[in-house]
């Protein structure tokens, strides 16, 4: 019964603490995952805590070793965003409070039926009676080891050694329920801590995924404004030579019909332009398999016209044809922030160097393991120093008005939690490359 206790008391502990285990692992946050592991080892009774999974193995033990029976409990841990497993839990602990407990009570019981006894064989003549009083206080002793419910015991016109027996009886009774109740506060304590810790991680990823749509969202009007900019140019021309050829009464039906449809043909494109915006920030996320290319081509098509203002020319090599699966609309968004961050990078270059001319070559092959997409740029590179770091959310190398370091953050989140795939970092000549890989097998 004590030992099922204490398994009940260590599953309680890990079920009320793997979801938020679950999303910081899928974060790769290990140093939250740590901390909820330290918490779970300096519970007394707690001898080591580990998580393993194919990427990592975390483990912390205490140094001293009990002399009681080592038990071990394991459970598994599942992604928050996709019902898989993605590790194991194993936490190894002794049951030697409730061990010792139980000796104790048990050693108590023990001294009550020996003195029982004593005074039995000693003076059964005289006390008679006092042993149905005797068996009350052992059957209700058996019955709080059973049932664990505090039933205080009661003599009544007893021997002074009776009711010393009886007092005893009652306050290891009321000892013990004092523990366990103890025990059941401490859960319901943490049960709650955990809640408030769940809630307000989950508060804080909402935060960044509206932050980084305000930043999408800003960077689609300022495309848009460059899309827009030749052909309302171009409607105003056309309304300019109306008006004039109006009122100098030089207007022929052919003129007349040309700048009307120049007009209609440049609505056209503008309207069009609008559908490309929606379609890219569609929030349908239906994983899928899809061609990468298919994806950049779309991209490139609505930051075109901000490429070209700027100098810089995107070349796509497909070496060989490849697909990757996840939803569309998320890639999008993930294209959509590496050619910025490639365009910022070359922008810095050219505010030293006017005539600077930028270049995005982006490249498509497999290998017999892996489909690889690779971005890279002439940009200048990233400093050795925090090229680690450009994954961690809110990092930024730009200026508070320029960008809010969540954007990389989101790309890594987007790739290797909601993909499965994987995206690395490393500087080149005078520039710095991207490469997301994806496991062939994921896509077939």
């Amino acid at each position: 019964m004590l030992q099922t206790l204490e398994k009940e008391k260590v599953a309680l502990m890990v079920n009320t603490t793997k979801s938020t285990i679950a999303i910081n692992l899928a974060l790769d946050q290990d140093e939250n995952v740590k901390r909820l592991l330290q918490t779970i080892l300096n519970e007394k009774n707690i001898l080591s805590v580990k998580i393993s999974s194919k990427k990592k193995e975390l483990k912390l033990s205490k140094k001293e070793k009990p002399e009681m029976e080592i038990l071990s409990y394991k459970a598994s841990i599942a992604d928050p965003f996709n019902p898989t497993k993605i590790a194991n839990i194993e936490i190894q602990y002794s049951n030697e409070s409730l061990l010792l407990l139980y000796n104790k009570a048990i050693n108590t019981l023990l001294l009550i039926f020996t003195f029982a006894l004593f005074i039995f064989l000693s003076f059964y003549l005289f006390i008679k009676k006092e042993l149905n009083t005797l068996a009350y206080i052992s059957k209700s002793l058996q019955n709080f080891s059973k049932e664990q419910e505090l039933v205080p015991i009661k003599v009544h016109r007893a021997t002074n050694e009776i009711t010393t027996i009886a007092i005893a009886a009652n306050s290891m009774i009321h000892s013990i329920s004092k523990h366990v109740n103890e025990l059941k506060t401490f859960n319901s304590k943490l049960e709650q801590q955990v809640e408030e810790k769940v809630k307000e991680l989950h508060t804080q990823e909402r935060l960044l995924i509206h932050q980084s749509r305000q930043a999408a969202m800003g960077e689609m009007i300022e495309s848009i404004a460059h899309q827009w900019r030749q052909p309302l140019n171009i409607i105003g021309l056309s309304a300019s030579n109306l008006e004039i050829s109006h009122e100098l009464g030089t207007m022929s039906d052919t003129s007349f019909k040309e700048n009307i449809h120049t007009i209609a043909l440049n609505i056209e494109y503008m309207s069009d332009t609008i559908d490309d915006f929606r379609n890219f920030l569609n929030p349908d996320k239906i994983s899928s398999t899809f061609n990468p290319k298919k994806i950049i081509e779309d991209v490139f098509m609505i930051l075109k016209a901000q490429l070209i203002n700027n100098n810089i020319t995107l070349n796509i090599n497909e070496i060989k044809e490849i697909e990757f699966r996840g939803s569309e609309n998320e890639f999008k968004q993930v294209v959509f922030i590496l050619i910025n961050n490639s365009k910022d990078a070359i922008r810095s270059k050219q505010q030293k160097n006017k005539s600077y001319k930028g270049k995005i070559e982006i490249t498509l092959s497999d290998d017999k393991e892996y489909n690889t997409l690779t971005f890279c740029d002439n940009g200048g590179g990233i400093k050795n120093d925090i090229i680690h770091s450009i994954f961690n959310p809110y990092f930024t190398t730009k200026f508070a008005s320029s960008g809010t370091g969540i954007g990389l953050y989101m790309t890594k989140s987007i790739i290797e939690i909601r993909m499965k795939a994987s995206i690395g970092v490393h500087n080149i000549n005078n520039g710095c490359c991207f490469t997301i890989k994806q496991d062939i097998k994921s896509t077939l």
